[in-house]
């Protein structure tokens, strides 16, 4: 977790009830659950740093208040680091532990994120399953590892470490950069830029162009405004329903 550590000003609600989770570690593991909100007044995007554990953010319209609720599996909460604050017009969520060595599991924070859908979202994402849907801001996200799931949002950069990915229902442009596992992007309204390292690419349904590098890996595009390949790789390619220019250099 980079960054300094951020004062927690929202209010805190614990369980009141502490379960001890044994593994290889010294000493068991805890589990706690923690509550966090913040007025969503004025706020117009959600920068988030989270490390290891599952993320779910949620965009919903109608919605004021940002909520957060965190499952905790820890050893010391003293190395707990869970946080969100406004720092202008962002509301800042920290989610992770100080750094440390740990023998057995490490310890981790699954966390759930309800925002409104208008809000833009930054993200850096440790390790872990991460969800992200219903939001209509710019998305910018950097992903370690786990599966990826986005739906919903308008312009998106993404980079991707590892695991499977699944992009859709984006109203503007995607660059995503993709170290390893499967991809498949669809309902992009806008053009869409891949540079992909390993795993099959899926890509359908893009009113843009579409430019792909890849490295290794069948590629299948359905539906797309023009297609430019860079550098196919090896693996299968297969294209269909391109309306606009076509050039494969390979």
């Amino acid at each position: 977790m980079k960054g300094g550590i951020l004062s927690i000003t929202a209010a805190v609600l614990l369980s009141g009830c502490v379960i001890y989770v044994g593994n290889g570690h010294a000493g068991d593991r805890l589990h706690e659950e923690r509550s966090l909100s913040l007025s969503g007044a004025d706020i117009s995007q959600l920068v988030a740093d989270t490390g290891a554990g599952k993320l779910e953010i949620i965009g919903e319209e109608g919605r004021e208040l940002i909520e957060l609720q965190a499952s905790i599996y820890y050893y010391d909460s003293d190395d707990i680091r869970l946080s969100l604050i406004r720092r202008g017009n962002d509301a800042v969520l920290e989610a992770g532990f100080a750094s440390g060595l740990y023998s057995g599991n490490s310890p981790y924070i699954d966390v759930v994120v309800k925002v409104p859908a208008r809000l833009a979202l930054t993200l850096d994402d440790g390790s872990g399953d991460a969800e992200i849907r219903g939001l209509q801001g710019d998305l910018n996200i950097e992903d370690g590892s786990g599966a990826l799931r986005i739906s919903g949002g308008n312009n998106a950069t993404v980079v991707d470490g590892s695991g499977d990915l699944f992009i859709a229902r984006l109203s503007g442009n995607l660059t995503l950069e993709d170290g390893s596992g499967d991809a498949d992007i669809r309902q992009v309204q806008g053009n869409v830029t891949v540079e992909d390292g390993s795993g099959d690419l899926n890509i359908s349904d893009i009113g843009g162009v579409v430019t792909i590098d890849d490295g290794s890996g069948d590629i299948n595009v359905n539906g797309a405004g023009g297609l430019t390949i860079l550098d196919s790789g090896s693996g299968g390619l297969k294209i269909n329903a391109i309306n606009g220019p076509v050039k494969i250099n390979d």
